[in-house]
């Protein structure tokens, strides 16, 4: 799975020689507004009396917003690598008022600073105004299981627009919420404790959002990039049973190997980094003694695609999410799930020169790090002459055998256990913030592009701000498909075109398009799906 940095990274080490000044990869979005600690003349306060304890929050434009709510015990000392700890219920009312810390995690992308805390396991609530009974959607943040936050995303359009109360949501990241060494093991699990952080929020959201206008039995997980490829995850594990009821997969390709790794690999690179770190692998107590920057900023030696991945093989998640989910074991919730045209366009640009496209020796010598056996077809069926340039046929490449076709793949298995909707994003004018490459003509629908037509805001790569009317129009039935999903497990409803569930023999995958919302079953075909990536 070569997801995320990763094209970006293996590039770089196939053209260690070549200067490059790399663009802003997909940032988070800009976060919620900044409220002040103290309730203000200017806003209302929400109360509200939770399961949890009594909290406080505000009201503004037409919407209770609770920020900074903790739903487990902070991870630190000798809880530094351990499942997450439910919090006490409190009797004193709670401010929750403005987000609350971060995971601690490095900067995006080289050179940028990182941020964050280890105690960092709270959530963000969003609910129209007098509220009650509404279906919740619970967002899980993306960034290759190394950085995000709930908070770094502005759902208040979707909530008040269409009337669903939004929670977002916190997990440990990198080496503190999936490092796996021997010594950290305990009654048979290690690692995955970002995976169970999510369970543990999942199950705070069932036992508390009715107080705050939600309907605790209509819950759906929705995420995007690894907070895709997370629901995959708790679409298999046993521990999810019951926490939510529908789920919405977005540009999170769930079977190839790189997403979750076996047990014994796990624990081979964690004792790797423990190593390299200072500690035995087997010493805890070393481990759990240094300064939590030190392990944010940590990789592993020779790591792969995300540098600390979620591990199969104990009791968390015990069998390989690719065999389950091609199967009726795993959850058998409704399923929502897509992937955007031009998934990888905004990591190649990575490789642009100053002054022309990638180099022939950088282009052969990429084809083979990121398609081993499948090299030479890909040199073939992706040529620059087709593209473009080396690095938009690279891209291609990449969007097609890491994004679209693994997506495409699980949603076509799960259709013969649940009812499933598969989308593609087509919107290859998407206002963009992303600094000109030489080599990339367009970025098109880019990894990531599509979250602002969801939350119907504003990022740090995409400008909804400069949408024109048809992709204003375009990110409402997006956000209204979303909604009618939550709703009743069917995308389809008053005022949007029809979306035919994914079904043999056709497999018809809906498009979003600023010119056009509906079927097309030409996906494969674009994608290369059954020439190369079977």
């Amino acid at each position: 799975m070569k997801h995320l940095l990763s094209l970006t990274l293996l590039l770089a080490a196939v053209a260690q020689a070549q200067t490059v000044t790399p663009p802003a990869l997909p940032q988070p979005a800009i976060p919620v507004s900044a409220v002040t600690s103290t309730v203000t003349s200017a806003a209302a306060s929400a109360r509200v009396r939770a399961p949890a304890g009594p909290v406080v929050g505000l009201v503004q434009n037409g919407l209770a917003i609770w920020e900074g709510l903790p739903y487990a015990q902070p991870p630190v000392g000798q809880w530094r690598w351990r499942a997450p700890r439910p919090l006490p219920a409190w009797s004193a009312e709670r401010l929750a008022l403005k987000p609350g810390n971060v995971c601690m995690q490095p900067g995006s992308y080289p050179g940028q600073a990182g941020r964050g805390s280890e105690d960092c396991l709270f959530l963000n609530i969003y609910a129209p105004q007098n509220a009650s009974n509404l279906p919740v959607m619970v967002w899980i943040h993306g960034g290759s299981f190394r950085t995000g936050a709930g908070s770094d995303f502005d759902p208040r359009t979707l909530a008040r627009e269409q009337n669903v109360v939004v929670v977002m949501l916190n997990y440990r990241l990198g080496a503190l919420g999936f490092l796996a060494a021997p010594g950290l093991t305990e009654n048979g699990s290690v690692g995955n404790y970002g995976l169970l952080d999510q369970q543990l929020a999942l199950k705070w959201v069932r036992e508390n959002i009715s107080a705050f206008g939600g309907d605790a039995g209509n819950v759906t997980a929705f995420g995007e990039s690894a907070g895709g490829m997370s629901i995959c995850q708790q679409l298999v594990m046993p521990g999810s049973r019951g926490l939510f009821d529908k789920a919405v997969i977005q540009s999170g390709p769930c079977t190839d190997g790189g997403i979750t790794t076996a047990r014994d690999s796990a624990l081979s690179v964690g004792t790797a980094t423990a190593k390299k770190l200072g500690c035995g692998g087997n010493d805890a107590a070393c481990l759990r003694a240094l300064p939590a920057n030190k392990l944010s900023d940590v990789t592993p030696p020779n790591s792969g695609t995300v540098p600390f991945a979620p591990l199969w093989g104990d009791p968390t998640l015990p069998q390989n999410p690719v065999t389950v989910l091609s199967s009726p074991q795993a959850l058998g919730v409704p399923l929502l799930i897509g992937s955007n045209l031009n998934e990888s366009r905004a990591f190649a640009a990575f490789l642009g020169h100053k002054t022309g496209d990638v180099d022939l020796l950088t282009y052969l010598g990429a084809a083979v790090v990121l398609n081993k056996w499948q090299a030479l077809n890909t040199l073939f069926v992706y040529s620059p002459r087709t593209y473009g340039s080396r690095v938009l046929a690279l891209s291609a490449a990449n969007t097609d055998s890491s994004f679209a076709c693994p997506t495409n793949d699980i949603a076509r298995r799960r259709s013969a256990f649940v009812p499933v909707y598969s989308y593609e994003y087509r919107d290859e004018t998407v206002p963009n913030k992303l600094p000109p490459a030489t080599g990339i003509t367009s970025y098109g629908a880019f990894h990531s592009s599509e979250i602002a037509s969801i939350m119907g805001a504003s990022d740090s790569v995409v400008n909804y701000s400069a949408f024109t009317p048809q992709q204003l129009a375009l990110a409402r039935t997006m956000r209204t498909y979303w909604a009618n999903f939550a709703r009743t497990g069917n995308p389809n409803g008053a005022g949007v075109p029809v979306w035919t569930p994914l079904t043999a023999p056709d497999f018809v995958v809906q498009e979003f398009r600023p010119q056009r919302t509906g079927p097309v079953n030409d996906f494969r075909k674009v994608h290369q799906c059954d020439v190369l990536w079977k």
